[in-house]
């Protein structure tokens, strides 16, 4: 059975609410806590999750894991396979996984013995159901005991209409020489007692966009770049809270004004957008309130918006921001024409050089142009120069360096050996 559009839609806003009001202060939302009526029928706040997870047990012996499977009411689940996937890390060897199966029996409990034991072994109990993967958070195995871990599962829907489900989202946009970076995260909490596996989610992104990284967490959830259209989101949200993260970039040309065009998770209860920004420069998020400026932990300055979105608002799908009052040289070209100088300032010193330069003063040379090729690439790393100043900045250096070599060359074949005369000019005959 469907459920009731406005139903839902007020238990979100309930939800959404109040989870707001305890990040406000710092605090992970967890409706039971500090109220003995949470979660009760007629107050409207939904129940938390049962908590999975291992424990030490003395009992169960030595490298041994025993499992009870639980439905959402606590009861077992017999005659299911639960898989307990094994991480050995080792220096020398890298790392080496593995996968072993068993099955519960009528009490819903499953067993695995003779596992790998150390500091370097990590277990993770899951079960796949329906298309969708409940796992326990990993654990190690204790040196004189083994393990008894709880794990639950739930009903899956595809629907997000059918699971009481509810994000948060942050975008940090940056404009550097010639690219925007972009971040974005998202908090999604799923109040409910069915888990959330989405078909074909793909949050919208600018056709043009690139650089594509995801930040993978401890569950399945992933996301994906879909080339010209966005990021995939794939994976189960079971009843609890899960984030999501991942950055891209999008080409800078050097304008006044930057836009940018991202989407968002299903039933967005609040979003904020914060852009890095000196004095001059602006950030405009249509719906938002006013940026305020404010200073992250190194002084540099910012400007932040947030929204909370209220019964009557409809649904936000996608953010749009510009962000303006950049120098309309940009600080990709500045960075270039510097690089492009010092290139131009090294070879008129070289070119005025005499070819019999020692090979002390070569070496002192190239130990520096070497010195300048590995800061370059450090600056790429870092994300301080963008691929096309890092190219030109890497060619004009290397051309350098070549010279080097060129001249040295000259001046071996040019100067004459210690001690030695120089050769006698051979007469010309009379015509």
């Amino acid at each position: 059975m469907r459920r009731d559009p406005t139903r839902v839609a007020s238990a979100l806003l309930l939800v959404a609410t109040l989870a707001l009001s305890s990040a406000a202060h710092g605090q992970d939302f967890d409706p039971g806590e500090g109220d003995p009526h949470a979660g009760q029928a007629g107050t409207g706040a939904p129940e938390g999750p049962p908590p999975d997870g291992a424990a030490e047990d003395p009992s169960i012996p030595h490298g041994s894991i025993v499992v009870a499977l639980l439905d959402p009411a606590g009861k077992p689940v017999p005659r299911t396979e639960v898989s307990c996937g094994v991480l050995v890390s080792s220096v020398a060897q890298g790392d080496r996984r593995s996968k072993v199966t068993a099955t519960t029996d009528d009490e819903g409990l499953a067993r695995f013995d003779k596992l790998e034991t150390g500091l370097g072994v990590a277990y993770r109990i899951s079960v796949m159901r329906e298309g969708a993967s409940f796992a326990a958070p990993p654990f190690n195995m204790p040196p004189n005991a083994g393990m008894r871990a709880k794990l639950h599962i739930y009903p899956v829907t595809r629907d997000v209409e059918q699971a009481l489900v509810v994000s948060q989202g942050m975008i940090f946009a940056e404009v550097k020489d010639d690219r925007v970076q972009v971040q974005q995260a998202f908090r999604v909490y799923n109040f409910g007692k069915t888990a959330w596996v989405p078909d074909d989610l793909v949050l919208a992104l600018p056709p043009d966009f690139t650089g594509f990284a995801a930040q993978q967490g401890m569950n399945d959830i992933t996301a994906v770049a879909v080339p010209k259209q966005g990021v995939a989101i794939r994976g189960t949200f079971a009843p609890g809270q899960h984030v999501v993260e991942f950055r891209w970039q999008k080409p800078y040309g050097g304008e006044a004004d930057v836009r940018i065009d991202a989407g968002l998770f299903p039933h967005v209860a609040a979003m904020q957008v914060v852009a890095p920004a000196a004095r001059q420069m602006t950030l405009e998020v249509p719906g938002f309130p006013p940026p305020r400026p404010q200073t992250d932990g190194q002084g540099q300055r910012m400007l932040a918006t947030e929204r909370q979105l209220r019964r009557e608002d409809p649904p936000m799908k996608t953010v749009t921001l510009t962000v303006g009052g950049l120098p309309t040289e940009g600080p990709g070209k500045l960075v270039a024409t510097l690089v492009a100088t010092c290139a131009v300032a090294m070879g008129l010193v070289l070119g005025t050089r005499k070819p019999t330069r020692r090979s002390g003063d070569l070496d002192a040379e190239r130990k520096r142009l070497l010195e300048a090729l590995a800061a370059l690439d450090e600056a790429l790393r870092e994300g301080s120069v963008g691929p096309k100043t890092y190219e030109r900045g890497r060619r004009e250096l290397l051309d350098e360096l070549a010279r080097t070599f060129v001249t040295d060359a000259s001046a071996v074949v040019s100067a004459p050996a210690e001690g030695a005369r120089p050769p006698k000019k051979k007469r010309s005959a009379p015509v």
